[in-house]
């Protein structure tokens, strides 16, 4: 028996409930079983409970053996004098006292906890499987429904990434733009290159590109260049002459670039090479001067592919990367960065504007953007999907993602709803 789960039993009365008894044997009947604290202080505060004739108010605490009341100091602390049932799994026959002197009655729950929800439990944390559930997920009833728990797991999970964006905020001195910029060079990248691309984006402040967005040639001269790129010697008369307007660029504005080996292009698709995605960002970059106020005139999807779709120039239509022509170039980002893209980065700029803006229809049409959103295809989705859980939008799939990351990994299944489903039985 663990105490957190003893607590998770008491907090939802996961237990028989008749014929409960002290240790002295006096009749106890549980008419509220108190809030849950997670501060200092007794476990759960604010009860109301009957023994015998005798109505009590005041917290609950809760441990696994009697004994460790004593083990916990309780015995010195008056903070616990208002302690008015001490519930444990084992007992022992050394009685209870609050720092005042005053014996506390003592409940097991013992003999009144299903060995179903304990056999539950136990598989649950003693599981070997990727997700502790999976051997007994099939067992929920069909007409379970998970939407609020998703609800609930999607804003943590944005929040995370909305504390990213106020980092970011806080660095630029409140420059929307430049967040904007940092955010969406970040999910360009992919799950393989995010790190650089981040640390480029990092690298040229967007003042500095604002100063030349009017050649989009000394745009990509500034990325490729950052990028570490055009450090060596090319054939190709393109990303020479990027070269040598990057060489006056770099000495005009104090530039230190990336080392080219920070990329990764090895089991990376052509169409995602970064010297693609670069094109990409830099064509974008030259057609939207203003990063985040376009988005936030993007009021739909279609809006937000038509913002992203750009003409990469003519050099990567038969090109992956400098020097190697292909029959096949690259074209446009695609609907599947572009979800990626919104999903990690737009959304969580635009929720966070309606936050900084106490807008909350900005907000919720943040969040109204992920059921718009496909659901992402990726190893973690298809092993709930081969569970019987599918995911059918991006809002779906975020959720999910959290769950197994923030919930499954860490062994978090009593504050999973799939979790208590799964133990809140009495049979």
């Amino acid at each position: 028996m663990k105490e957190d789960l003893l607590h998770y039993i008491w907090r939802y009365s996961l237990y028989d409930t008749t014929s409960l008894q002290t240790t002295a044997g006096e009749p106890v009947q549980i008419i509220r079983p108190g809030l849950y604290n997670t501060d200092a202080g007794a476990d759960f505060s604010n009860a109301r409970i009957r023994i015998g004739d005798t109505l009590l108010a005041g917290n609950i605490e809760i441990h696994v053996h009697q004994r460790d009341w004593y083990a916990h100091g309780h015995d010195h602390d008056a903070a616990y004098n208002n302690v008015i049932l001490h519930v444990v799994y084992d007992t022992d026959t050394t009685p209870t006292l609050l720092q005042n002197g005053q014996p506390v009655a003592v409940l097991s729950l013992k003999n009144h906890i299903s060995n179903t929800l304990l056999q539950r439990y136990d598989l649950l944390k003693g599981s070997l499987d990727k997700i502790p559930c999976a051997g007994l997920i099939k067992t929920l009833p069909p007409d379970t429904s998970l939407a609020s728990f998703y609800d609930r797991l999607v804003i943590e999970r944005l929040q995370g990434k909305v504390a990213v964006v106020e980092t970011m905020l806080q660095q630029s001195h409140n420059d929307w733009d430049q967040v904007a910029w940092q955010m969406l060079a970040t999910y360009y990248g992919g799950t393989v290159n995010k790190q650089p691309f981040q640390r480029l984006a990092a690298s040229l402040p967007l003042n500095i590109v604002h100063k030349h967005r009017a050649d989009a040639k000394q745009i990509a001269a500034l990325l490729y260049g950052q990028a570490g790129m055009l450090e060596a010697e090319h054939d190709d008369e393109y990303p020479r002459s990027l070269r040598r307007e990057y060489t006056y660029l770099r000495k005009l504005h104090s530039l230190q670039p990336l080392q080219l080996h920070e990329w990764k292009f090895f089991r990376v698709r052509p169409a995602s090479f970064p010297t693609v995605k670069i094109a990409q960002l830099a064509a974008l970059l030259v057609g939207e001067p203003h990063l985040f106020s376009g988005l936030l005139g993007c009021g739909d999807m279609k809006a937000l592919h038509s913002f992203f779709e750009v003409d990469i120039g003519p050099y990567w239509h038969d090109h992956y990367q400098f020097d190697k022509p292909s029959g096949k170039g690259a074209t446009s980002i695609g609907h599947m960065l572009t979800d990626i893209v919104v999903i990690n980065a737009v959304v969580p700029l635009l929720f966070a504007y309606g936050r900084y803006k106490g807008d909350e229809k900005l907000c919720q049409r943040a969040l109204d953007m992920l059921y718009e959103v496909a659901a992402e295809d990726n190893a973690i989705i298809r092993m709930w999907d081969g569970l019987g859980i599918p995911a059918r939008t991006a809002n779906d799939t975020q959720a999910l993602l959290q769950l197994r990351n923030e919930y499954c990994l860490n062994g978090r299944c009593l504050q999973c709803q799939i979790g208590h489903q799964l133990l809140n039985t009495k049979a």
